[in-house]
């Protein structure tokens, strides 16, 4: 019976390291990373069809809101041995912290989520891959986006002599094209024409792409939002508090007019935060994120907590770190965010990360924000490495601030700027700018 999948052109097979028709024989392991979706769906029933080959299904829990009970009926199901990785701590701990640290947003807009999930991943795929002695991991990337790139690369840089197999980038497969096999497999998947989107979610954000989205103009239908409540439901003024130490959260509290929650768990607080702020409308950003290939992709991101994490850090930051070390961060921020996202991870994100560690040693302190319907506000900081007036000085600064020392100070550093501000006067006379 015609599957629905065929094997592609060479041009698919170039690299030495995608798996090509013919390399592995009937009966052989396939690691695949399942998610439970449309795309890994179609993938275990191509493995199993097309390449006569078992699957080891791989589910890793990064905080994502889903029944595992579903995902692992649905895997074995379509014939699939499931295996099952709680990794929310190693996230959080690997990734999402070095994230916070280094504010890590997509030009300042959304925070990252599945470039770092990603990460963690492709970290236990491997673990698992040499315990079972596997030698070919499956996903269920298309060529359209930067997860091809995330995952085999990540793979290939932990894993020597792996080899790759991703049905649906090498059989260039659209949505519509899945959706078909699936329901001619009877594959169970929750995406259809009406509503094709592709969904990633972990607990640092979830991600909604595809579909209707490629039209720009496109009003996303609010019942595609899980976080972020639109209208927000959430009525009155609610209160979030962070502490960090060492750039790190350490404690939050949640508060509105039902009381108080305390959390020291911050993997706890982080999905907590997530559903108290998006209650009031909080983290949703739409944005053009650049794939691998130049072309600019719609996307909506909803993230909550780490909007605000993220916010709070960053305002501690400004209250304790020099406007030199600051600066410097931002173009070391960019860059790492750039490594990320397109998956192209250079060893110079062992250096940055490096560097804000040190950075964040004097990042401490307490950000308290009020949240109303769609905005928070600063309420207070409270930096323990404060630069501010108050934090250097007390509360009389005019006993410790000799204010005697400005003029003397003007005269002698800004001369040259003031020179050449003078000598600029004088050019703009003299030069004819057509001339040059």
């Amino acid at each position: 019976m015609d599957s629905g999948f065929v094997w592609a052109g060479p041009g698919a097979y170039l690299a030495d390291y995608v798996l090509k028709p013919g390399d592995a024989p009937e009966g052989t392991p396939y690691l695949l990373l399942y998610s439970g979706g449309l795309d890994t769906s179609c993938c275990i029933k191509y493995i199993h069809d097309e390449l006569k080959g078992s699957v080891l299904a791989l589910t890793c829990d990064v905080g994502q809101d889903e029944s595992f009970d579903d995902i692992r009926s649905k895997a074995v199901f379509l014939g699939a041995e499931y295996i099952f990785k709680d990794v929310k701590s190693d996230f959080y701990a690997k990734y999402i912290s070095k994230a916070i640290r280094l504010n890590a947003c997509y030009f300042d807009g959304h925070p990252l989520a599945s470039s770092l999930s990603r990460q963690i991943v492709s970290d236990c795929a491997v673990e698992v891959a040499k315990q079972r002695n596997l030698s070919i991991i499956a996903h269920g990337a298309t060529g359209r986006g930067n997860d091809s790139f995330r995952f085999d690369n990540a793979l290939l840089s932990r894993l020597e002599g792996v080899k790759i197999l991703a049905p649906i980038r090498n059989n260039q497969l659209d949505r519509d094209r899945e959706l078909e096999f699936a329901h001619r497999h009877n594959i169970p998947v929750s995406a259809t024409r009406k509503s094709p989107y592709s969904v990633d979610e972990n607990m640092w954000g979830r991600e909604i792409e595809a579909g209707s989205l490629d039209d720009l103009s496109f009003t996303l239908p609010s019942e595609a939002l899980a976080w972020v409540k639109l209208p927000p439901l959430a009525s009155g003024q609610g209160r979030v508090s962070i502490e960090f130490d060492a750039g790190l959260p350490t404690r939050i509290e949640l508060g509105d007019e039902n009381g108080t929650a305390e959390f020291t768990d911050i993997v706890q607080a982080i999905m907590r935060l997530n559903t108290f702020a998006g209650a009031y409308g909080i983290g949703l950003h739409d944005h053009l994120e650049e794939r691998a290939s130049g072309v600019k992709v719609r996307e909506l991101h909803e993230s909550p907590a780490a909007t605000l994490i993220i916010r709070a850090h960053k305002i501690l930051e400004h209250a304790s770190l020099t406007p030199i070390e600051l600066s410097t961060k931002r173009y070391l921020e960019t860059r790492w965010v750039q490594s990320m996202v397109s998956g192209r991870a250079d060893p110079v994100v062992y250096c940055i990360d490096a560097f804000a560690n040190v950075a964040n040693r004097r990042v401490a302190g307490k950000v308290t924000f009020k949240i109303t319907i769609g905005q928070y506000f600063t309420d207070s900081i409270k930096p323990v490495y404060g630069l501010d007036f108050r934090s250097m000085y007390g509360e009389s600064q005019n006993a410790r601030y000799n204010q005697d020392l400005v003029a003397p100070a003007i005269e002698l550093m800004d001369e040259p700027m003031r020179q050449a501000l003078r000598n600029h006067e004088i050019a703009s006379r003299t030069v004819s700018y057509s001339n040059l």
